[in-house]
């Protein structure tokens, strides 16, 4: 033996025998392990229980959506549309087509 205190511990770590029992330990973290919930069903079970109020919280945002893409695609249906119109001030498309305002000339 040595006079150094650390080498001391560290000798009388190395003798001491550990105070659990490795298969009952072993056994209890198994336990947890197998009886651990499910992540995915859990996140189901709280969105499951959230969904019926958002359902109706989202209703009219759906059905606003839908008018307005069927309405959009309505109003610019049928028309002959050149690529470049986005730069004109006569497009078909443009809010003051859309809205029967005057145009200016270029």
């Amino acid at each position: 033996m040595t006079n150094n205190l650390i080498d001391r511990r560290l000798g009388d770590m190395a003798a001491a025998k550990p105070e659990i029992d490795e298969e009952t330990f072993s056994a209890a973290v198994w336990q947890r392990i197998h009886s651990r919930p499910n992540p995915w069903r859990v996140l189901v079970e709280g969105l499951q229980s959230v969904s019926p109020g958002v359902a109706w919280r989202a209703a009219p945002a759906a059905l606003a959506l839908i008018v307005g893409s069927v309405s959009g695609a309505a109003m610019a249906a049928g028309r002959d549309v050149d690529a470049l119109d986005v730069f004109s001030s006569h497009a078909p498309y443009a809010i003051s087509a859309l809205a029967d305002l005057p145009k200016e000339d270029l």
